[in-house]
């Protein structure tokens, strides 16, 4: 399955890390195995395919820039370059993980020579998609590593990283962008007229421009929408079905992203405002918050059904609240 980093050449910020990495290869001081941790959609694997096409390029210019026809980055996207593979879970296997088969085909990469390069590379992307029995098979690797190897492991939480893979890399941390970056990247790549609720699609993205990005389309918009009305002044009076709730519920984390999104925002409004017996709704809104972390968690662990769960929301807001006298 093509990943779209791999055909992405621009790393957005994080020059302190390029920098790191374009000294240590110049300077021949590479680590066998790097560690990119931060939160998904930072640039993490786009940085991992760009210095990957770089050192297989066997160029080592001044910068990590090459040429898109170059012909290690046509074997790559074209996935045959004998020196390089992706480690990454795939989409159409019940289970969702890297497999520890998945593993053994790196172990056999691994055993071979370079071909056209000095090195031989792994992209583990992520390795947040590894059960146990895969991570301790990675970690083999990584106790003796072969010559001339060398691995990018992605993880979205270093915390959950095995300690025995965390002390075997070199640890690159990612920081997440300001709302202000995110801001003046999506207003920079897209029209105004497809961006509507910046600021929350801001706050929901949580420094990551990646799921920035994936926010501006007809999903958010049409959830988005949905949320709002549940906690419209006209409510009771709103053509409202939960069929209209329930066709969503594969876009499950988004719902409650912007539902709490949506809680905190009128939290905000009201401490700002001086509006009468503020305190008690204050209170009610942080009980309805908490409660609807607690069905979202609750449902994760004991894997109830996504419609349950929107359903439950969907009542607990009814309940909690005579949304008709509710000034939003």
């Amino acid at each position: 399955m093509h990943k779209p980093q791999k055909k992405t050449f621009n790393l957005l910020g994080h020059n302190n890390i390029e920098k790191f990495m374009l000294d240590s290869i110049k300077s021949r001081r590479i680590h066998h195995a790097y560690l990119l941790s931060g939160i998904e959609g930072i640039g993490k694997a786009t940085f991992a395919h760009r210095v990957s096409r770089f050192i297989l390029s066997n160029l080592y210019g001044d910068n990590m820039e090459i040429e898109k026809n170059n012909r290690t980055v046509n074997l790559i996207n074209n996935d045959s370059h004998p020196d390089f593979m992706v480690l990454s879970k795939d989409s159409h296997n019940e289970k969702n993980v890297i497999e520890i088969k998945q593993v053994r085909k790196c172990i056999e990469f691994f055993s071979h020579t370079p071909i056209l390069s000095k090195f031989k590379i792994c992209i583990i992307d992520s390795i947040d998609d590894m059960n146990i029995n895969s991570a301790n098979a990675i970690l083999k690797i990584l106790e003796e590593p072969p010559k001339n190897s060398l691995f990018f492991i992605i993880a979205h939480n270093k915390e959950t990283v095995l300690p025995t893979i965390r002390s075997r890399c070199l640890s690159l941390p990612f920081k997440k962008f300001t709302d202000n970056e995110i801001k003046n990247f999506v207003s920079e790549r897209v029209s105004e007229d497809k961006i509507l609720n910046l600021d929350k699609i801001v706050k929901i993205s949580n420094g990551s421009i990646g799921k920035a990005l994936s926010l501006i389309n007809e999903d958010f918009q049409d959830i988005n929408s949905k949320v709002n009305n549940l906690f419209d002044t006209n409510f009771s009076r709103n053509s409202y079905s939960l069929e209209d709730f329930i066709n969503i519920s594969d876009k499950l984390d988004l719902f409650f992203e912007i539902i709490i999104c949506k809680i905190e925002t009128l939290i905000k409004e009201i401490i700002q405002s001086n509006i009468q017996n503020e305190r008690r709704q204050i209170e009610q809104y942080f009980n309805l918050r908490d409660h609807i972390h607690k069905i979202y968690f609750d449902g994760k662990k004991f894997n109830n059904l996504n419609n349950h769960m929107i359903i439950d929301v969907i009542f607990l807001i009814k309940e909690t609240f005579d949304l008709r006298k509710i000034n939003v």
